[in-house]
């Protein structure tokens, strides 16, 4: 198994590993069956063919990748392996249940039911082609992609040594009503599936869908999320709060070093002082910035994450600690308190900048997170501001963001917006609401994850997005006005049923069309639906002449 995949444990053991793992009794196991049969991929049959009769136990089946024939061809060697040889492939699925389909120009074959797989799909992957089938970072369990197909054998004991059946947790929550992927066939929020380094993370409609049996529980997903409706299950966040606050309250240390048992070697021989606490994790990619805020509100000055990971994982991980950074500089700590370190530099961990001084007056907190990362924020920058806001020389009232930040608020263009709505219809987290019985657009910022559905959907591009914190935590709760207008009510029969902005846009917009050239076209633009129509059959029986030819 490759070093950086998370660890799979028989049925047989999965007490005795989940003890190990102190796994939290509310996080649900996925389970895999596996029979061994292989999968063989190649440029070559003669990269795989020495190699045979190792994986002959449970049965495997052969593919050449060859684009120069024309169609889809099959063997059967002496031994009752099935080669084919086909000009493109595609393969998908997990340990256990792998899906190969060649295709030609004709048709679409299904592999395993052409070999007669009872399960309808293969078990293992072995992938010795010069490009890989399934192009992953992180490849899913059961799969092993080599480009040196000289020995393969160590290859081969380790993908059949996952024969059997297996056990792993199911990494992730997600709540699809908060999500802010998509509204309207408008695509907002993609930060997840970004910084999935497994493809387990897939568009769905107008939310997402996790496959639990390729997510390998990273946890950046939960990092990056900002809305909440992804969440780290393994544990969930507020036991992972609660837990750390007892542990470093009880070690009184200003510092917290947070490590995963894939780095537990290279702690073992490091020597850490005495306010220091190693706090060992699950991943140290599924906590950001919600965690690390609550850390710093309970008396923690100094926070070092310890990461070996994907690159793209490590980008989301600075932009969380850039957002960290800034909104803790609104309140006057200036210095950097939450440090990224690569594991190979672990040695040189007593070179970062020493504890906050300023954090030291900062008492400990204990609200509860309720498992919501938004108020989780809230929560701990509204104990960081009490205690340190009274220290500025000038209180902030709200502090800018960098683009990518989850806070904020829009800014209208009031010139622009005709109060149409549709942002507040694509709006997936009710900061937008309209003004019920008056034309208005209202904004509650605290519900604002500055996803930019709002601004996809504005006709009028009336609309921009403004990441900042705002820290009266009252006031962004409250709703406020962003723009507003006067109903214009129908000259004919007085119903309102429409904006003066409305109607004075649609009047300088249509002016200069050949059908509205005389006053009493225009007069009509005035009047709602219904009494249009009968202005248009009082005055002339014969309707308009919409098909006229413009001069």
């Amino acid at each position: 198994m490759s070093e950086t995949q998370q660890p799979l444990a028989f049925h047989v053991n999965s007490d005795a590993w989940t003890a190990k793992q102190q796994l939290p009794t509310e996080t649900s196991q996925v389970s895999y069956t596996c029979g061994g049969h292989v999968l063989a991929l190649c440029d070559r049959l003669d990269d795989v063919y020495p190699y045979l009769d190792r994986m002959q136990e449970n049965g495997v089946t052969v593919v050449v990748l060859d684009s120069a024939v024309g169609g889809i061809e099959k063997q059967l060697l002496d031994s009752g392996t099935a080669v084919f040889t086909v000009p493109s492939l595609v393969v998908t699925g997990h340990l256990g249940s792998y899906f190969a389909h060649a295709v030609d120009t004709t048709r679409e074959l299904d592999l395993a039911v052409s070999v007669f797989r009872e399960t309808g799909a293969f078990d293992l992957v072995l992938d010795v082609k010069a490009s890989p089938s399934i192009d992953v970072t992180l490849k899913p369990f059961g799969y092993v992609h080599r480009t040196d197909a000289d020995d393969l054998a160590g290859d081969i004991d380790e993908l059949l040594a996952l024969t059997g059946d297996f056990d792993k947790p199911k990494y992730f929550d997600y709540s699809a009503s908060v999500c802010a992927h998509s509204r309207s066939q408008l695509s907002g929020c993609t930060r997840c599936m970004d910084v999935c380094t497994t493809g387990a993370i897939q568009t769905d409609g107008e939310g997402v869908k996790v496959d639990p049996y390729l997510c390998q529980g990273c946890g950046t997903c939960a990092t990056v999320c900002p809305s909440g409706a992804m969440t780290y299950a393994y544990p969930r966040p507020k036991t992972a709060i609660k837990k750390s606050r007892e542990l470093l309250a009880e070690a009184n240390a200003s510092t917290v070093l947070l490590y995963s048992e894939k780095h537990q070697a290279q702690m073992d021989e490091l020597h850490l002082e005495d306010d220091v606490f190693g706090l060992l994790v699950e991943e140290t990619t599924a906590y950001g910035l919600d965690y690390w805020l609550s850390l710093l509100a309970g008396h923690i000055q100094k926070i070092i994450v310890l990461v070996s990971c994907d690159e793209v994982e490590l980008i989301a991980l600075r932009q969380q600690q850039a957002i960290a950074h800034e909104l803790l500089a609104g309140l006057g700590v200036t210095e950097s308190v939450v440090h990224l370190l690569p594991v190979e530099a672990l040695s040189q961990w007593q070179s970062l900048p020493v504890p906050s001084q300023v954090l030291a007056t900062v008492p400990a907190s204990s609200y509860d997170t309720h498992n919501d990362k938004r108020q989780t924020v809230r929560l701990a920058l509204d104990a960081l501001a009490e205690a340190l806001m009274p220290t500025l020389s000038e209180p902030v009232s709200e502090t800018p963001l960098p683009i990518g930040a989850s806070f904020g608020r829009i800014a209208v263009n009031q010139d622009a917006c005709t109060l149409c709505m549709a942002c507040v219809s694509t709006c997936p987290a009710k900061a937008l609401q309209d003004g019920q019985d008056t034309p208005a657009l209202k904004l509650i910022e605290a519900n604002c994850v500055q996803c930019g559905l709002c601004e996809q959907a504005c006709p009028e591009s009336a609309i921009s997005l403004q990441p900042q914190y705002l820290w009266d935590s009252v006031s962004a709760r409250e709703v406020k006005t962003l723009h507003e207008d006067s109903p214009f009510h129908c000259i004919s029969c007085h119903t309102p049923f429409a904006t003066k902005g409305v109607i004075a846009n649609m009047a300088s917009r249509l002016g200069s069309h050949w059908m509205f050239q005389d006053d009493a076209a225009l007069r009509r633009l005035k009047m709602c639906g219904d009494c249009r129509v009968k202005d248009i059959f009082r005055q002339d029986a014969a309707g308009i002449e919409t098909h006229r030819e413009e001069r």
